[in-house]
């Protein structure tokens, strides 16, 4: 069953694109329909071609939207259309005109017909999209929208010939939504500056030629040139030349840095200055930049659990307030209220009902979040789990590779027997360790460069203990001992035949970042542990640079899953768990968080996590749990208002103090108030942490880095 993506534009209301998304999951053939209001993607599962099932998706999306459009993905249809604004202003303007001069009239002449035609053709005029609208949805859907319910509330005014009331409704509810169609606009437009990491091509060298092709045609260990100004198409190794290239779109980084042969780098990259040469190591599938395209192309499709809340509770709120405005009419009638004024009462219920304040104003919050997030450098795969770091009690390290930089050094080696050499003791070593991806087994590999290393057999891996193998019948294994023989570095043993010969001794260095986390974690409440597979000596010295009192060390990967397992049962509160390497993806997969560091590291890893730092910096974590906190006060702020503003005009109308005004004011007013306010969270600060916490730690951060 193959995944299909499809965009549908011209759908400007969250609670429409959420009728558009079930009708369209009752299609046969169709499965896991998922349509996102936020950036107007269409996704669905299906073993047919989709190119059948166009027709009847297009039908389903016009019966609830008459203008919905559905659009092939390509390079252009995640672009969103800007709304016709000018036509509606116009269309605004000549029915105000109208209505003014009606008014004008009615003040200073006596024509009765002219004045009551004016207001009618005013009416008219600025009706006319919002009735058309009406109409289609009632007769194509059996839908009874915030169209339906304004065109009831206009015509009900004028006819209890409340004219200048019904003018005025229909014109502050156009303002409202243009004004709407123009803040949605906005933040989607602002949510595609992401989608520029996506390279367009990728320039081919073949001999003395050179082809421009796309990227998903060039094949593992081609060969790319990328110049400058132009953007690295494939993860590769440079073979040839050197550049400066931002990688601000992928990590948030905006200060620029040198590569030259021989360096790893990463798709999605900017060449500023320079010219490389670059031999692939990837297809463009399974790149850095068509990961992350990938991941912000799903973020959004999880709902979080108020996102789901909301949807459900729009639905039955507009059931319920239509109910009330009958109810409260006939009840009006009934204790001898006139006939005009208990249809106004109602007419003010049904105006207030739509649910958009809380369909649009909510998922657009998270959406924000998770634009920002992109911006920042980190990849947030479902709004779920922005509210679930909000909850986070225990934040679980692991130690190599997240709080300290894994990139180990060989320090020296020492000799155990005398029949051997140094060189031997390092050429043994990288013989076990040259299929590994260790940080240890890559600093072995990197110091053995340049020593031929001779084949071996009956290689066995042993996670987190270390390889065994035969070499010229002798049974070798690399791996630790049962604790370091250092307090500060790591050291690996080689055996021959039982009998260690010689010992390799590794140091690394903690990240500048990683104190400063842990400072903020554990001032806001959150515990912080630290797990390490390395010995006492080395695990103790680092938690005490961290000021870490709750670490374990010597853990295998399944000893920290048994760990993480326990704890979870215990019920205590979420738990976050925090590492980048393979033998991590049980733990991650496990955690009420899992948070992976960096994209440069293994796709399972990936995959198992719910958050990507993509530049491995630990203090991305705390903009995680400081972003995801802020969201949800402006999620819980924007249903409160909404929910407040409308209850006190429901009673205010009910008693005959608010009028039609002021229930229009109630729906789109408080709709508008609250997309606002959902966009505040593009302007999100993160660098009152950085001045908080790491300026003030800076040469405690020295110190340790050294």
């Amino acid at each position: 069953m193959e995944k299909y993506t499809y965009f549908i534009k011209n759908i400007d209301c969250a609670h429409c694109a959420s009728d558009v998304e079930k009708r369209i999951s009752k299609i046969n053939g169709l499965n896991n329909v998922n349509y996102n209001f936020a950036s107007t993607r269409l996704t669905f599962e299906t073993e047919q071609k989709p190119a059948e099932f166009e027709s009847l998706i297009t039908k389903a999306i016009n019966s609830v939207e008459p203008d919905g459009t559905l659009v092939h993905m390509n390079a252009q249809a995640n672009i969103p259309t800007p709304p016709s604004f000018k036509w509606d202003l116009i269309i605004f303007l000549v029915g105000a005109v109208l209505g003014i001069i009606a008014f004008v009239l009615e003040k200073t002449v006596e024509i009765d017909w002219l004045i009551i035609t004016l207001y009618c053709i005013s009416a008219c005029v600025l009706i006319s999209k919002t009735f058309i609208k009406a109409m289609q949805q009632l007769f194509l859907s059996k839908t009874i929208a915030e169209s339906m319910l304004i065109t009831i509330a206009v015509i009900g005014c004028f006819a209890l010939a409340e004219y200048e009331e019904g003018l005025m409704v229909i014109g502050l509810y156009s303002i409202g939504k243009m004004l709407e169609a123009r803040a949605l606009f906005s933040s989607r437009k602002s949510i595609q500056g992401l989608m520029e990491i996506q390279p367009e091509y990728a320039i081919l060298i073949d001999g003395r030629d050179e082809h421009r092709v796309a990227p998903a045609d060039v094949k593992i260990g081609s060969i790319i040139i990328v110049r400058a100004g132009e953007r690295v198409a494939l993860d590769g190794t440079i073979i040839s030349g050197g550049a400066t290239i931002n990688c601000a779109h992928l990590t948030g980084e905006s200060l620029p840095s040198h590569v030259k042969k021989g360096d790893k780098i990463t798709s999605g990259s900017v060449v500023t200055e320079g010219m490389i040469e670059i031999r692939t190591e990837s297809e463009y599938k399974d790149s850095t930049v068509a990961r992350i395209m990938g991941l912000i192309e799903n973020a959004t499709d999880k709902k979080s659990k108020t996102e789901t809340f909301v949807a459900h509770f729009s639905k039955w709120y507009t059931i319920t307030v239509m109910a009330l405005a009958v109810l409260v009419t006939v009840i009006c009638l009934a204790c001898g209220v006139s006939t005009a004024e208990s249809i106004n009462k109602g007419l003010i219920f049904l105006v207030i009902s739509c649910p958009c304040a809380f369909a649009i104003s909510v998922p657009l919050a998270y959406f924000s979040a998770i634009g920002k997030a992109s911006r920042r450098g980190i990849l947030i795969k479902g709004s779920n789990y922005l509210d679930v770091a909000t909850h986070i009690k225990r934040v679980v390290f692991d130690k190599t590779g997240t709080l300290t930089t894994g990139q180990f050094g060989v320090e020296h080696i020492l000799v155990l027997d005398n029949h051997y050499t140094e060189q031997d003791i390092l050429k043994l070593a990288a013989m076990g360790e040259q299929h590994s991806i260790h940080p240890i087994a890559k600093a072995i590999i990197h110091k053995a460069h340049g020593i031929t290393l001779d084949n071996i057999t009956d290689f066995r891996e042993d996670a987190g203990t270390g390889v065994y193998y035969k070499y010229n019948g002798d049974d070798v294994f690399v791996g630790r001992d049962k604790d370091d023989k250092t307090e500060n570095t790591t050291s690996i043993f080689v055996h021959i035949n039982g009998k260690a010969v010689g010992e390799i001794f590794l140091a690394d260095a903690i990240k500048a970042g990683s104190k400063p986390t842990c400072d903020y974690l554990k001032s806001q409440g959150i515990a912080v542990t630290m797990l390490s597979g390395d010995g006492a000596k080395i695990t103790e010295r680092v938690a005490g640079q961290l000021g870490i009192n709750d670490y374990k060390h010597s853990m295998l990967p399944e000893q920290k899953y048994e760990w993480l397992e326990n704890e979870i049962k215990k019920d205590a509160g979420y738990i976050s768990f925090v590492g980048d390497g393979i033998n991590d993806a049980p733990s991650l997969r496990r955690a009420d968080l899992g948070v992976s560091m960096g994209m440069a590291g293994s796709p399972v890893t990936v995959e198992a996590s719910d958050i990507v730092l993509v530049d491995d910096e630990p203090t991305k974590l705390v903009d995680v749990i400081r972003l995801s906190k802020y969201t949800r006060s402006v999620v819980i702020q924007n249903i409160i208002f909404a929910i407040v503003t409308k209850i006190i005009i429901l009673v205010l109308g009910s008693l005959g103090i608010a009028g039609l005004l002021a229930a229009v004011f109630a729906d789109v007013g408080v709709t508008l108030i609250a997309i606002l306010s959902s966009l505040r969270i593009l302007k999100f600060n993160f660098d009152k942490y950085q001045k908080q916490y790491i300026i003030q730690d800076r040469q405690d951060m020295s110190q340790l880095s050294q």
